[in-house]
């Protein structure tokens, strides 16, 4: 078996012809579900022939999104290395062994469909045929990967400041996935580095349905050399420039392959670089949205043209640097999903500061230091029996029949507040959606302390809800009669009050209030093992 560089991951293992042609029965059992290079995978199996390698593909199911929803996972990739001679023997021993087992017995119609299967995979090896020779590469220069991608900044103030760097890889693993690609940008000269790079670690391109790479461009790349690293890093001034690039995660995803590259390769150069992350200087997404806070979704968002299916790191470079410069030292933030551009005259809810504490300075907001202790004046714990039957339901529909339910039940005064948070919400510039996948259920607040469907498809879903509204108020009636008595004693209890800071900056709408008390409601979900 002659050697092969592949990486030590134990879902990528080289085994004999013999091994290979046994764990797939000879082709037998199955109707050769071939790799397709472009094709997204699912669960499965996958056979590739190369002149050099049969492979075997194997995928199967992992939970994604808090076990909501599922998607492909590579279990493992076989790999046999050819030599021209063992796998035709084996086929055709396998096919006499099972021709004379059709002599021996009546039922024949599943050894015949297997003699059919292994017959089609030896057309195939035939059709591929084997090749161990090496075809000779000839290197390039650094200025070949050089490319004039016809953008350039207009704003001065960015200019000689930033570069912008981004990888394709085979998986998202630093250390055994192979980095398929790399490209580096400079805004302000509108020229890119643009290079493949041969595959090291692995056998195959398990990701040109992402990013559209082949094998076959691949062939022909050598890697990059000492002298070639050198001169990227002299021609772009990487030394005394922001490396920019668009990282999930940590926010180190490029960063680390490349250093991961570098170091298997012996380079250096890259490992001392001043890198930061796009991502992390875009506005949090609300809570649910997070997950779709993508490069592309932002780009549609904020109307940057030039989005593809197909990912390239070149494309992604020049669209990585338009969102920069679109959100560079811009005041926005999202509230839920909807991305807006705050403006003088807009008075922030103090519960944004927390989430977006970018507004303080674009606001002015002086935040004063609050030091105190805090002290439990009553506790109640619900029975386990109230506990068993509590469930908490999707969206925020549980904390809106909660809290309308506690503040029937306190008969407390709600004030409207719409017209005026209304005008001043118009304050804000409207940018986009990210669009939603949750369906939001509209309800109305009754005056029994219930809410109501006003779309009738959902009628059975919010009587679960009230019932189980129903169950904890009734259950937290100590707690209630303990806020009547020594919180808000004999005077009117408020709803929904409006309070705004003296210097007209910062606004509250208190759950309950009264002259001198506010009280807030809060829900949590009881999970084993503790509380969330």
């Amino acid at each position: 078996m002659r050697e092969t560089k592949f990486s030590k991951d134990p879902k990528i293992r080289v085994i004999s012809i013999e091994e290979y042609l046994k764990s797939c029965n000879y082709f037998a059992d199955d109707n050769l579900n071939l790799w397709k290079e472009f094709e997204k995978p699912s669960y499965g199996r996958y056979y590739k022939i190369t002149p050099e390698y049969l492979l075997l593909i194997n995928y199967t199911y992992a939970a994604v999104n808090f076990g909501l929803d599922l998607a492909e996972k590579l279990e493992s990739v076989l790999i046999a290395i050819r030599d021209g001679k063992t796998e035709y023997e084996m086929l055709e021993i396998k096919k006499k062994e099972l021709l004379e087992e059709k002599k021996r017995q009546r039922k024949i119609k599943k050894i015949e469909e297997q003699i059919i299967n292994i017959e089609k995979g030896e057309k195939l090896l035939k059709k591929i045929k084997y090749c161990s020779e090496q075809i000779p590469i000839k290197g390039k220069r650094f200025t070949d990967y050089l490319t004039d991608v016809g953008y350039k900044t207009s704003n001065e103030s960015l200019l000689g400041k930033y570069v912008v760097f981004d990888v394709e890889t085979n998986g998202l693993r630093k250390s055994n996935d192979d980095l398929l690609s790399i490209s580096i940008y400079d805004p302000s000269s509108g020229k890119c580095y643009n290079r493949h790079l041969p595959l090291d670690l692995q056998p195959l391109v398990l990701t040109g349905w992402i990013n559209g790479i082949s094998e076959n461009e691949l062939k022909n790349e050598q890697h990059i050399t000492q002298e070639e690293l050198n001169q990227v890093i002299d021609f772009f001034d990487l030394k005394n420039k922001t490396l920019l690039s668009f990282s999930g995660g940590a926010g180190t995803f490029d960063s680390s392959f490349i250093i991961n590259y570098c170091k298997r390769h012996n380079l250096i150069g890259f490992e001392d670089l001043h890198y930061e992350n796009i991502k992390s200087m875009c506005p949090r997404a609300g809570y649910g949205f997070e997950g779709k806070m993508t490069k592309d979704n932002l780009c549609g968002l904020l109307g940057i043209k030039g989005v593809q299916k197909v990912h390239s790191s070149l494309n992604d470079c020049i669209l990585e640097w338009k969102l920069f410069e679109k959100i560079y030292n811009q005041p926005l933030f999202f509230i839920g999903q909807d991305l807006f551009k705050y403006h003088d005259g807009y008075i922030v809810p103090v519960t944004y500061l927390n989430k977006h504490p970018d507004l303080v300075d674009f606001a002015g907001i002086s935040v004063p230091d609050v030091v105190g202790k805090a002290n439990c004046i009553f506790e109640y714990e619900l029975p386990e029996k109230v506990v068993r039957k509590v469930k908490k339901f999707p969206t925020n529909i549980t904390g809106i029949s909660l809290e309308h339910s506690i503040y029937c039940c306190l008969n407390a005064e709600e004030q409207d507040n719409s017209d005026f948070l209304i005008k001043n919400k118009r304050n804000l510039e409207y940018i986009g959606s990210l669009g939603s996948n949750i369906t939001q259920i509209p309800v109305q607040l009754e005056k029994d302390g219930t809410v109501s469907a006003m779309d009738s498809n959902f009628k059975d879903y919010v009587k679960d809800v009230n019932e189980i509204t129903i169950i904890i108020t009734e259950s937290i009636s100590p707690v209630l009669e303990f806020i009547k008595n020594n919180i808000f004693r004999s005077e009117t209890i408020y709803s929904q009050e409006l309070c705004i800071s003296d210097d007209q900056k910062v606004l509250a709408l208190c759950d309950l209030s009264d002259r001198d008390n506010v009280l807030e409601i809060k829900t949590f979900a009881i999970v084993a093992g503790g509380e969330s």
